[in-house]
């Protein structure tokens, strides 16, 4: 349903959040009128030493669409301004990759937004904590939230397996909401969701409407100071040397889910339980992705075990054995292979937003 080469693709900072240390105390709006200066408008300024009118000497910029040769200039003016006691702090980030219909095309991008939500995959445990479950948000009103999977607050962690395997209770994503992935101020989290509004500004009410040529689909993917610091990122100019494309099989990771051919089987038995397994599996793809299959098909697996282990002894005994394990692809339960494709378009995409950053860089210098 879905044609990958009717889409252009391209990776961007969304925002990046820059911690600097003055040789001198101030106030973040005078701070803030010096930035406004270099960049043309005024970026969020926040005291992280005290009260958000005390003056201090250390402040976070957070610098949206920002290109970097921009932002160097601001740091240079900061110095020559107020001094550097340090040199500048990524704090945080968000790497952005749309995908945008070469024919503007209403129906084309909830396609291609459905594809990302459902195949996305995640190496983070998303899954233990409720509030990091893949979930869709609409609206700016509290409540607004959709769980893909459910979790019954009075059962215990055991007892809430049951939902990873069963379908009836999982909520399939709406593709004019935001998918989350994720809890709010987690070290990573995810979002897609079809831009169609930019420069937001919920406390404020504002946005730019986007014409339909610039309509797109986005997956987002914001790192606190942990996780860009694993990245080898400390100081601004470490981006410099940053190989952009790691991001994408830490973050931007797609795979396709696979089923049974069950025609393929040998026994009766074996045919049941494959076409009966397959529609389970679908529809628990379909509402809730790969992150709900790959939790349902972990369950399935960890009860597969220890079954195994239970009668594993009475085996022995009868001087029988069991047939090994059929690993169908790759993970814990065998159940996944990559979506090239789409992994491709990513490393792309992410590869040449490392070359604009180096190119700025040097523009910068």
């Amino acid at each position: 349903m879905i044609d990958l080469k009717q889409f252009t693709s391209r990776a961007v900072i969304d925002w990046i959040t820059i911690g600097v240390l003055l040789n001198c105390n101030t106030q973040f709006q005078w701070l803030q009128r010096e930035l406004k200066s270099v960049i043309g408008r005024a970026p969020y300024v926040e005291n992280i030493f005290g009260d958000k009118n005390a003056s201090s000497n250390g402040f976070d910029i957070r610098f949206q669409e920002p290109e970097i040769s921009i932002v160097l200039k601001a740091m240079a003016a900061i110095h020559a301004k107020f001094g550097l006691g340090l040199d500048p702090i990524v704090r945080s980030v968000e790497i952005s990759v749309d995908f945008t219909p070469k024919t503007p095309n209403d129906l084309a991008r909830a396609r291609m937004a459905r594809v990302l939500m459902n195949h996305l995959q995640v190496n983070e445990d998303v899954i233990s904590k409720v509030r990091d479950r893949p979930r869709t948000v609409w609206g700016r009103e509290e409540g607004k939230t959709n769980r893909l999977l459910y979790d019954s607050q009075p059962l215990n962690s055991e007892e809430n397996k049951r939902f990873l395997i069963e379908t009836d209770w999982d909520r399939a994503p709406y593709t004019d909401g935001t998918l989350e992935v994720g809890e709010k101020n987690a070290l990573v989290t995810w979002r897609v969701m079809d831009k169609i509004l930019d420069r937001q500004n919920i406390a404020a009410g504002t946005f730019i409407s986007l014409d339909d040529i610039s309509k797109r689909v986005r997956i987002e993917v914001t790192l606190d100071r942990p996780k860009v610091k694993a990245l080898g990122i400390t100081y601004l100019d470490d981006l410099r040397g940053l190989n952009f494309t790691r991001l994408q099989g830490r973050y931007f990771q797609f795979m396709l889910p696979t089923f049974i051919n069950y025609a393929s089987q040998k026994t009766g038995k074996r045919k049941a339980i494959a076409a009966a397994s397959n529609p389970e599996r679908a529809s628990k793809f379909f509402k809730t992705g790969v992150i709900g299959l790959k939790a349902m098909d972990e369950v399935r697996a960890e009860r597969w075990l220890q079954m195994r282990r239970t009668i594993l002894p009475d085996i022995h005994e009868r001087g029988l054995r069991l047939s090994p394990i059929d690993r169908t692809a790759k993970g814990v339960a065998g159940t996944f292979v990559a979506y090239d494709e789409l992994n491709d378009r990513v490393r792309i995409a992410l590869r040449n937003l490392g070359s604009r950053v180096g190119a700025d860089f040097l523009s910068g210098a």
